[in-house]
């Protein structure tokens, strides 16, 4: 009887360590980079371009000139969805213009870096 009752305690205690694991990767915000600029490496170079909107997970939408460079929040460390569209001279998205891709923030590198116009040349944020 009481080797049960160990077992039984046991298995509640690592059930909550599940369950707190799980929740803290889940609901934790990660900081990264969302930047517009020249891309150079791998061979090739990608211009920066001149007005894009990026959205990450449907959460809030932010507004890239060439050049910029802003700092993006995305909770949990699975997969997050960027949409990128491409803007008018009134800025407002240019109808056919825009790319939808999923990412992991681990292919983003040690420091994360979300690179505009790499994401919307390759469709990809990732050389491959």
């Amino acid at each position: 009887m009481k080797m049960k009752k160990i077992l039984v305690n046991f298995s509640i205690v690592l059930i909550f360590a599940a369950l707190g694991w799980y929740c803290y990767d889940h609901g934790k915000a990660y900081d990264f980079l969302v930047e517009n600029t020249t891309y150079t490496g791998d061979g090739q170079v990608i211009e920066s371009m001149e007005a894009v909107q990026v959205s990450i997970d449907s959460i809030d939408k932010k507004i890239l000139y060439a050049d910029d460079r802003d700092q993006a929040v995305a909770i949990g460390s699975g997969t997050h969805k960027a949409r990128l569209d491409v803007l008018d001279m009134d800025d407002k998205p240019i109808e056919g213009q825009s790319r939808i891709f999923t990412f992991n923030l681990s292919q983003l590198g040690k420091k994360p870096v979300l690179n505009i116009p790499l994401a919307y040349k390759n469709g990809d944020p990732v050389t491959k």
